[in-house]
């Protein structure tokens, strides 16, 4: 080994002294790391606090956190491959096919996991649309910002659509097809949508009376939450959809999550077929950011997600290397500035070589 190639002893410490100063530089309250390989755990361990107001509970390794966006690859991108793969969806048939209420014409399914629909990124759904069961219709009624395929921009409104679909198709609700097709094979036991009370000690609390969702609807009138928000579905527009949505509201563990990653590094396991996994990697061909089926594709070819509550999962198949992190960045508020520059520096230790245990 040269000189410049990390030990796994150097990466620990690296790893150690990033997360322990950004906590120090109030880039967020606590984390829990975990990079890990196809045949074992390398590195997995929590740090600082889970939750600070109204008291401060430290960090563990089993905490539960609000995955925010990772909703969309684990659950909604998954269970459309696996659709797909039964013959019950099509990437290239428009949406209308499957949602007669969704009146945009010439949106596919490819379109929607890939976000290049067109639609916004975002709109308050919770103040536009009248009720839960006119969400869809009220999307479906919004004007397109580009011409379907054209561009990829980043749509949440586009995966609550597609978890619609996937109910409409199944004729099963969302979190229940996500436990029956994903989380019960896997063993993921500690993952589901609205956690139970008894979860709710060890949840990572999220934000103070969603004060930034406030801000961006400029303190509309509404019913908002008072108080930290604590095994709640933080993202406001999931929460109106009974936090059960296709952008939004899946809680897990670093353990469970990595069962999920181990999954896919196993040329998709029991979840999906090796050319599912290779589709899901294709980019998009379009303007804009590098989008796959569900996930972000960098540059050197690996799956990637963030949610916004300060969560992200990095995975190369080929390298058969995953990284998973897990922070609150956003309690108790979202004002919180560097968890972008964070996720580089903490990649960059990653998946700097091929390493060995460095737990």
């Amino acid at each position: 080994m040269s000189s410049s190639t990390p030990t796994s002893f150097d990466r620990k410490v690296n790893l150690k002294n990033l997360i322990e100063n950004s906590i120090a530089e109030k880039v967020f309250p606590g984390a829990v790391a975990c990079i890990l390989t196809d045949k074992e755990v390398l590195y997995h361990e929590a740090f600082g606090h889970r939750c600070v107001k109204p008291k401060r509970l430290p960090m563990l390794h089993t905490t539960v956190f609000d995955l925010a966006s990772l909703t969309k690859p684990i659950v909604v991108g998954t269970l459309c491959m696996q659709l797909v793969e039964r013959g019950k969806l099509s990437l290239d048939s428009a949406i209308e096919k499957y949602l007669s209420e969704f009146r945009q014409t010439g949106v596919t399914l490819k379109h929607l996991l890939t976000h290049t629909s067109g639609l916004p990124a975002w709109l308050p759904v919770y103040l536009r649309a009248p009720s839960q069961e006119d969400v869809i219709s009220y999307l479906g009624g919004v004007p397109l910002e580009s011409q379907p395929g054209k561009k990829a921009v980043y749509s949440c409104l586009g995966y609550i659509v597609l978890g619609a679909l996937l109910e409409s198709v199944t004729a099963q609700s969302l979190d229940k097809l996500a436990h029956d097709q994903i989380f019960a094979p896997l063993g993921m036991e500690r993952t589901r949508f609205n956690p139970p009370q008894a979860w709710r000690e060890q949840c990572a609390a999220t934000e103070d009376s969603n004060s930034f969702e406030r801000r961006m609807v400029n303190y509309e009138r509404y019913d908002w939450r008072e108080g930290v928000i604590v095994g709640q579905v933080h993202d406001e527009n999931a929460h109106f959809l009974g936090g059960v949505s296709g952008n939004a509201g899946l809680f897990s563990t670093s353990t469970d999550l990595g069962n999920f990653c181990r999954t896919l590094m196993h040329n998709g396991g029991e979840l999906l077929r090796p050319e599912s996994l290779c589709t899901m990697q294709h980019v998009a061909s379009a303007e804009g950011e590098r989008r796959g089926i569900g996930w972000a594709v960098t540059d050197d070819g690996c799956l990637y997600h963030t949610g916004f509550t300060g969560t992200s999962i990095r995975i190369c198949l080929k390298r058969k290397l995953a990284a998973i992190l897990l922070t609150n960045r956003v309690h108790p508020n979202a004002d919180r500035r560097g968890i972008i520059e964070f996720r580089k520096i903490f990649h960059s230790i990653a998946f700097s070589s091929q390493p060995s245990a460095v737990g």
